[in-house]
């Protein structure tokens, strides 16, 4: 169940961050304070999220340290960039470093020495820094990667081509390296499409991994012809895929119509849009509507709810809100 968050802090979680830094950095100009809070922030939940956070944990400002939401973190990070002396950077969780940029497992932050995962190589059995698993989730260090080395883009070539001659290795191997950075990943991706090479010609709703969807988008931009995009299972037509549902990849209005479920205030049927402090589903026009959720409109000063936001990030209503 969601933590019940505090009325202030629905009311106006801007003001209570803003308030926060105040009384840790009073030499610290107020306007900076909110625009650089108001920068980190992001929407509307984001917003509440690193309100309640440090409305319950105001040290954070003091010793910078973890657990806490990520948006606190860059927050300090940008109070430290805009000229806070008495807020802290966020510190490792482990070494207590100073961070400038941080890594994150759970609710905690990292260095780039503490942060990746160590584990017991599935090859040569040392604790390293996991560099990528192999086909049966074992991890694999840096020194033992899977398939005795070899490169998984070469495997995603070999695949590519057979299937469609008109593409060149080189083309191939740029989708692959723009689709996937990483080399985890890129093995993922090999083995995916080297198991079932017709997740390229049509059957790519029923891909195991998201990369193989890209990689179909990047080899059809590139001028492939027996690449072919797949439909979705739900609508049949040809469109973008947006998330995995029952180990099948569905457009954005088939994943809707999967969730759709009660409003639990006004009883239609709709995927919901978030859920109320006790759990329940909120359908978008309710939560638009809730007035937990409306806010003071830049230009007619009444609680309304939120059309757009100016760039400084304050809110106008859609009855005062002209397009340029």
């Amino acid at each position: 169940m969601p933590v019940p968050l505090a009325p202030e802090v629905l009311a106006n979680p801007i003001g209570v961050i803003v308030d926060l830094v105040a009384a840790r950095e009073p030499n610290l100009d107020r306007t900076v304070i909110e625009a650089t809070v108001t920068g980190v922030a992001g929407g509307r939940a984001k917003r509440r999220g690193m309100a309640q956070a440090l409305l319950e944990k105001p040290v954070l400002l003091a010793d910078g340290r973890s657990p806490a939401p990520r948006g606190v973190g860059d927050l300090l990070i940008a109070l430290r960039e805009a000229g806070a002396m008495e807020v802290s950077p966020p510190v490792c969780a482990e070494c207590g470093k100073p961070l400038r940029t941080l890594q994150r497992r759970g609710q905690d932050w990292y260095c780039g020495v503490c942060g990746p995962r160590r584990d017991a190589c599935a090859a040569c059995g040392k604790v390293r820094p996991v560099n990528c698993r192999d086909r049966d989730g074992n991890p694999r260090c840096a020194h033992c990667p899977p398939d005795a080395g070899r490169d998984p883009v070469d495997i995603v070539v070999g695949v590519v081509t057979g299937v469609d001659s008109t593409l060149s290795a080189d083309v191939v191997a740029a989708a692959v390296r723009a689709t996937v950075p990483g080399a985890g990943r890129r093995y993922q991706l090999a083995w995916a499409v080297q198991d079932r090479p017709e997740l390229l010609t049509g059957a790519g709703a029923e891909a195991p991994v998201l990369a193989v969807l890209r990689l179909v988008d990047k080899l059809r931009d590139a001028g492939a012809q027996a690449i072919v995009r797949p439909s979705c299972p739900g609508c049949d037509r040809v469109i973008h895929l947006h998330r995995r549902i029952d180990g099948q990849w569905l457009c954005r209005n088939c994943v809707a119509k999967s969730r759709a479920q009660p409003c639990s205030r006004c009883g239609v049927v709709r995927e919901a849009a978030t859920r109320d402090e006790h759990g329940q589903p909120l359908c978008p026009n309710c939560m638009i509507t809730d007035p937990a959720n409306q806010e003071t409109c830049l230009d007619c000063g009444r609680r309304r709810p939120v059309n757009v936001r100016t760039a400084e990030g304050r809110s106008a209503a859609a009855a005062c809100h002209t397009r340029p």
